[in-house]
């Protein structure tokens, strides 16, 4: 019985240093700074992709009215 409840109470403690240490967070090796610099780098891309999709539609009708 003693060895049931040493086994929970060491369970217990590592529990808590596990919560106290952030456990369960997602860790990452990504600075925040670089973070922005890939958020506003897919900005740029959806951008972009939306520019070019705007682009080849008119070209589009401009084939099609000839």
């Amino acid at each position: 019985m003693r060895y049931i409840g040493l086994i929970l109470a060491l369970g217990a403690i590592c529990w808590v240093l596990y919560q106290a240490a952030g456990g369960g967070e997602a860790e990452t090796v990504i600075t925040a700074e670089q973070q922005q610099s890939l958020d506003k780098a897919k900005g740029m891309e959806h951008a972009l992709q939306e520019a070019s999709r705007k682009s080849m539609e008119e070209a589009e009708k401009k084939a099609a009215g000839n």
